[in-house]
């Protein structure tokens, strides 16, 4: 029970870690909306869309590299990478900061204006102090000051919550967004600090050996990064042209809750990595393997069951009014997160084989289906167009994901998941149909008894596992 317990334990840690920064946008959502038009939510939703683009890009993903390099180095080697590392990101965002300032004049002489040209400085300060703060929280955990990193998330959600009390109602959609970067340079200020990694900072530590080494490492990592951006954003763009920045408010409303399921899998893959490299070449593995996967997509499904059940009186509560639509299709883009997690899951097996060129093939050809249909389904259907591709493409994902490697972790039972996820879809088929609440709720208790009867196996090792607790207390 030793993996099972270290598994449990790196969740916990990283838990407490991401959940203030990632929950945040949805715990505040009554606020938000209460103080932005459908229109200046979807202004904020594609200025952080571009930034999660650009962050990548523009820095090579160096903010992975800072993780995996110093941890267990010798301190001048640890100097060497931070600093390495950083001066180069700065040099790239400098750079991008000339280029942005042309592409800007190059936009407005052809007399176009969007939200690029409009808040082209917001994004740009944006993608800075999120890349300074990915990249000192990371290293304060390759060099195990792991309390620091815990503190770090909670840092930036309360600062992100008290100054937009004070900025929101003070200056409306502007005000937001400067307290989200506001917030970003607090947080990488208290992690420099409590970490001290002002002591690893030294311009005669800069090395091009090390910069090669790190950027050989994040730099193929980039291409799985830009196709998972077109899988999950690229269609608010397109929605801003064919449908208006008000549909990508509601979609972006809609998708908050979803990254709640996102949100948990983010959390736990961390310490899944752990346990993947530590478990992988040991003869049972494969039974550690389909115990994990059946315990996360059980715990998915019903997040699932209960945000579809949930999703009109939770817009409802949540949201002003304008944004009532959204409820429609939170379901299937929950689903489509089911997917996103068990092909992510899948993938981790690439980590432990060294073959982290599927994780690049097995997202583009999901890519490449998002893409196509977004600009064939959008034009007709508006923000329906965004949300099947995205459900199809995840599909397609785990699909290929588990087919590689088959080899390495067959998944058992495959039936059993098969019927679980049909008994998922004609409960959200049910959801569509009516909104008799009677209906509703009776129909969510037959689909929790027929999976629980499914998966009689996993229920028992439950409560096997509450019998020895009970007894120890």
């Amino acid at each position: 029970m030793g993996k099972y317990r270290r598994l449990g334990k790196n969740t916990f840690l990283m838990f407490l870690g991401n959940i203030g920064s990632k929950s945040l946008s949805f715990l505040m959502l009554p606020f938000y909306t209460s103080f932005l038009s459908v229109a200046d939510y979807g202004t904020v939703d594609l200025i952080q869309v571009y930034v999660q683009l650009l962050v990548g890009v523009c820095t090579c993903t160096l903010t992975e590299a800072i993780f995996v390099f110093p941890k267990g180095a010798e301190f001048s080697k640890q100097q060497t990478y931070f600093t390495s590392g950083l001066l180069f990101s700065a040099a790239s965002l400098t750079l991008t900061g000339v280029l942005f300032v042309i592409l800007v004049i190059a936009l407005r002489s052809l007399s176009y204006e969007g939200i690029f040209t409009q808040y082209n400085l917001c994004i740009f300060l944006m993608l800075c102090v999120t890349f300074f703060q990915t990249y000192t929280q990371q290293f304060a955990r390759s060099i195990d000051r792991v309390s620091v990193y815990v503190v770090s998330g909670v840092v930036l959600t309360l600062t992100t919550v008290l100054t937009s009390l004070v900025t929101l109602p003070l200056w409306g959609l502007n005000g937001y967004i400067y307290s989200i970067i506001v917030s970003y340079f607090v947080a990488s200020l208290y992690t420099v600090i409590a970490a001290k990694e002002y002591a690893f900072f030294s311009f005669r530590r800069i090395s091009k050996v090390s910069l090669k080494e790190m950027l050989k490492y994040s730099i193929p990592m980039m291409p799985n990064s830009i196709m998972w951006w077109v899988l999950s954003t690229m269609n608010r763009p397109l929605l801003e042209h064919y449908s208006g920045i008000e549909s990508v408010g509601i979609f972006a409303v809609a998708n908050k809750f979803p990254m709640l399921i996102s949100m948990l899998y983010t959390v736990f893959t961390y310490s899944w990595q752990i346990s993947v490299l530590e478990e992988f070449n040991k003869p049972d593995y494969r039974q550690f393997y389909n115990k994990v996967f059946q315990v996360q997509f059980l715990a998915f499904v019903l997040f699932v069951l209960g945000i579809t059940f949930l999703s009109r009186p939770l817009i409802t509560l949540m949201t002003a009014p304008e944004y009532y639509e959204a409820w429609q299709y939170v379901p299937l883009l929950s689903l489509a997160v089911v997917f996103s997690n068990m092909a992510g899951f899948a993938g981790t097996n690439f980590i432990a084989t060294k073959e982290s060129k599927y994780y690049f093939t097995t997202s583009f050809w999901g890519g490449a289906v998002c893409v196509s249909l977004n600009f064939l389904l959008i034009p007709l259907w508006g923000t329906w167009g965004a949300v099947i591709p995205i459900l199809l493409s995840y599909i397609l994902i785990c699909i290929l994901r588990l087919k590689i490697t088959w080899k390495y972790a067959p998944v058992w039972n495959k039936a059993v998941y098969m019927q679980v996820l049909l008994l998922v879809i004609g409960y959200i088929a049910v959801i569509y149909y009516t909104e008799d609440i009677l209906i509703n709720m009776v129909s969510l208790l037959g689909v929790l008894a027929l999976i629980a009867l499914l998966n009689k196996d996993c229920l028992s090792g439950f409560f096997g596992v509450y019998k020895n607790l009970k007894r120890k207390l």
